[in-house]
């Protein structure tokens, strides 16, 4: 069987983890029936180790693989499929360090003109959620279905524009870690902040503070809209998990806040940090969560996807800062940052920030896309971050490729930390951020500057900026002003923000892309 759908014209093929499969059983089953189901299929391991996926009818059982003596992945999916209580088994797959699960839904977008009923109608679909504007729907497939064979239908179905699996992202827990470091007076932890040395941010901020009016939108697992460092720079907030009411983050999903302490952390308050792009408003956008403490934030494509388009539409955003990625690539997540690039700022597009990711290998999606910012990192000592790099942190080093734009500090970042179940003190800080995701947000904080300091300049133009004024720091040879771990080189912010300052944007800027979808 093959685990493969298209995105922009290319195969996507999936490799199953070999551990693990997902059942979806039939529903109102008690556990008791769902064990006996699970246990009763060869090679499936004992049911009391399996994972539920909060809010999706999957559960996630493991299997011994071939290496063990066990039948692998694909004899246990057939297993399982011959048990009555069963509706149907899915293979898992490992992306970026991440597994990822197709659900029992498919994103489609469908062409211009073309009778939306009428497509969902010959493939037996059922609509869950249209969004008209982007001519995209996410409908329901039947249990019994293949995903993957039913995509590839309705690509050979000429109303149809695309067709994926609505995936279940499972992301690794990254840990909370407070340090508990007490500020005492004008922005007192601005000097621990090494990131805004080397880069030369806080320089930049003596030039250019951030203008309230430029929105960075941080999508992640929340922001603790009440950190006091914080607070004043949150100007909207929007919750994708649910799509409705903001909620704020559970008191263990800190990752968001860190981010957006590190883009924007309000400067001069007398409390803690600032950020590289201090001045700036922050959206606070929730695109995933976690149930427990401990446990595996979750997300699916379609949230993201919504997540995006309401970043720019309604939010108003200038730059989007993604410290998240290791999924399966998607049109829909695609398709809704070019619509953010190219639509964004009433036509002068959204600076799109992405994580490379955290594994020491290829870059991941979405990172893979083209005209965004990819961001690797370095550590204190301008060196790349490798598991071998100077900064003793030996249990990861950044993706690296061609896809590379930019490098900023991801090891030790001092940030705004969560908040616990009493709410915040004004120490709630911790020193060790770290990962592309601890980068990233730095230069979506150096894009808030650039923008402040020429309002007017094209998206495009802002990411050759940063670009062009990084600085050629690290070991690795710099062939045709770039290489695959450093991109164009290490942030360096004042660069950027005298760049903005002294060009006309004046002067002619690049001829505007056309939007797509």
């Amino acid at each position: 069987m093959a685990h493969e759908y298209r995105v922009a014209g290319q195969t996507i093929r999936l490799d199953p983890d070999p551990s693990v499969v997902a059942v979806r059983f039939q529903d109102n089953l008690p556990n008791s029936s769902r064990a006996r189901a699970a246990e009763a299929a060869a090679g499936v391991g004992p049911f009391s180790t399996r994972f539920e996926i909060p809010g999706e009818r999957l559960t996630i059982v493991p299997v011994r693989p071939p290496v063990t003596g066990g039948p692998g992945p694909a004899a246990a999916l057939q297993a399982l499929d011959a048990q009555p209580e069963v509706a149907k088994a899915v293979p898992v797959f490992r992306m970026g360090g991440n597994r990822v699960v197709p659900s029992d839904r498919v994103i489609l977008g469908v062409k211009d003109g073309a009778d939306q009923a009428a497509i969902l109608a010959r493939h037996n679909l059922t609509p869950i959620r249209e969004r008209e504007r982007e001519g995209e729907v996410l409908a329901r497939i039947p249990d019994d279905a293949d995903v993957f064979e039913l995509c590839a239908r309705l690509d050979a179905d000429s109303a149809v524009e695309f067709a994926e699996p609505d995936f279940v992202t499972i992301g690794r827990h990254i840990p909370r870690r407070t340090a508990g470091l007490q500020p005492s007076a004008l922005d007192p932890m601005a000097g621990d902040q090494y990131a805004m040395r080397i880069t030369r941010a806080e320089d930049a901020l003596e030039a250019q503070q951030g203008r309230p009016e430029v929105r960075i939108a941080v999508l992640d697992e929340g922001v603790d809209t009440r950190h006091p460092d914080l607070a004043a720079a949150v100007v909207a907030r929007y919750d994708a998990v649910d799509n409705d009411a903001y909620q704020e983050p559970n008191a263990w999903d800190g990752h968001g806040t860190s981010c957006a302490g590190l883009a924007a952390a309000v400067p001069n308050n007398a409390i803690g940090i600032r950020g590289a792009g201090a001045g700036c408003s922050v959206l606070a956008i929730r695109i995933a969560y976690s149930e427990f403490n401990g446990g595996n934030w979750i997300t699916t494509n379609e949230t993201i996807a919504r997540a995006i388009d309401w970043s720019w539409r309604e939010g108003r955003a200038h730059v989007l800062s993604n410290s998240w990625g290791g999924g399966a690539p998607s049109n829909a997540i695609a398709r809704a940052f070019n619509r953010a690039r190219t639509l964004g700022r009433d036509g002068l597009g959204c600076v799109v920030v992405i994580a490379a990711g955290d594994e020491f290998g290829p870059v991941s999606f979405p990172g893979t896309l083209p005209n965004v910012l990819t961001v690797s990192a370095s550590n204190e000592f301008d060196e790349i971050k490798t598991p071998t790099s100077s900064d003793g942190e030996t249990w990861w080093g950044t993706n690296h490729g061609p896809e590379v734009s930019v490098a900023a500090p991801g090891v030790h970042n001092l940030t705004t930390d969560i908040s616990g179940a009493n709410g915040y003190a004004a120490g709630d800080y911790t020193p060790t951020f770290n990962g592309t995701s601890s980068a990233t947000p730095i230069v979506a904080g150096a894009c808030g500057l650039v923008i402040s300091a020429a309002p007017g300049l094209r998206e495009d133009a802002v990411r050759t900026m940063i670009c062009d004024s990084a600085d050629k720091v690290g070991a690795f040879p710099y062939e045709d002003g770039r290489n695959d771990f450093f991109g164009y080189g290490r942030l360096n912010v004042l660069n950027a923000v005298q760049a903005a300052r002294t060009s006309s944007i004046a002067a002619a800027p690049r001829t505007m892309e056309v939007a797509t979808g």
